[in-house]
């Protein structure tokens, strides 16, 4: 299978690219929109760019090769979801002209959406104090969000490095969306199973219009078991469609920011709620118990928040 290391050695064949091709605009762009060639703050990118890069993880290629890594990537990534992440993501890096700078413009339109290009924040164990979300109340996004990479044995660091995106702003973009997909699963409560991770596909299809996210919903479910898949679309795939189309882009969200408020509060401001529906509830035992255990901190006194739907 195609993997990011026999990817990378597609590199040495890559044509050089020229400092405009680093850059991206279209006409009409909102002039408080930050440039994507704008130089990048303290948060990314870091360490030394090597010669003919654009950004120090860059790795240039021509078009030829970008379709091989589509192709690649593509058939082999969706076919194995779960095991091969790396495929999904250099997927979306090399299907990202189709999508990427509709993307960036969304969070260019919106004021919290601008300050993270400008500010350029990382996801990551060294730039993030998991230990102080720890010591936060439960129901804070903070608290919830730790709670989620807890209780499975997940870290902010076990996302991809974004490699095959020329423009640094786009690359951005790019690992912006990479880095807050743990961060989506706290919003939904969704737990990490396949059949979630499929709803928040759907989800990020309708909210942001991944194609790689899309080729995983067509496709994805053809790993469940036809009882299961049956049940995944009639139970949760409506509703994804749904919710995802209706909330606002979720990679505008300043999480950074969020993490003392109340994630029903944030649900709330963003037009977004979870599977409400209990005959579903019931039949989803992850979910289920996830819900319960939050159900349960509510009599305790021990949830600060307030359900989303008051």
């Amino acid at each position: 299978m195609l993997g990011p290391r026999v990817l990378a050695r597609l590199a040495p064949l890559a044509r050089p690219v020229s400092s405009s091709a680093s850059a991206w605009a279209t006409s009409g762009s909102s002039s408080s929109s930050p440039s994507p060639s704008a130089t990048a703050s303290p948060g990314w990118p870091t360490g030394s760019t090597p010669p003919g890069a654009n950004y120090p993880a860059h790795v240039p290629l021509n078009a030829a090769q970008n379709a091989l890594l589509a192709v690649g990537s593509g058939i082999f990534g969706v076919m194995d979801y779960t095991n091969r992440p790396d495929l999904i993501a250099t997927l979306s890096e090399s299907t990202a002209s189709s999508f990427l700078p509709r993307l960036h413009e969304a969070m260019a339109a919106h004021p919290e959406g601008r300050q993270i290009l400008r500010d350029r924040p990382v996801v990551s164990s060294q730039t993030v104090d998991l230990d102080s979300l720890r010591g936060m109340r439960r129901g804070t996004v903070g608290r919830e969000y730790v709670e989620w990479l807890d209780r499975d044995g997940i870290t902010p660091d076990s996302r991809e490095v974004v490699r095959y995106i020329d423009s640094p702003a786009l690359a951005y973009t790019m690992l912006r969306y990479r880095q807050t997909h743990d961060l989506y699963h706290t919003l939904f409560c969704l737990p990490p199973t396949l059949a979630h991770e499929l709803t928040l596909k759907v989800i990020e299809w309708a909210n942001m219009g991944l194609p790689a996210a899309a080729l995983s919903s067509v496709f994805g479910p053809m790993r469940l078991s036809a009882k299961r898949r049956q049940m995944w679309r009639e139970d949760w795939a409506p509703w994804a469609l749904r919710t995802g189309a209706a909330g606002r882009c979720l990679v505008s969200v300043y999480w950074e920011k969020r993490w003392e408020q109340g994630i029903g509060e944030l649900r709330r401001e963003l037009g977004v709620g979870r599977m409400e529906n209990e005959a579903v509830i019931a039949r989803w035992k992850g979910y289920r118990v996830l819900r319960e255990k939050e159900r349960e901190l509510r009599r305790t006194g021990e949830w600060i928040d307030e359900p989303e739907e008051w």
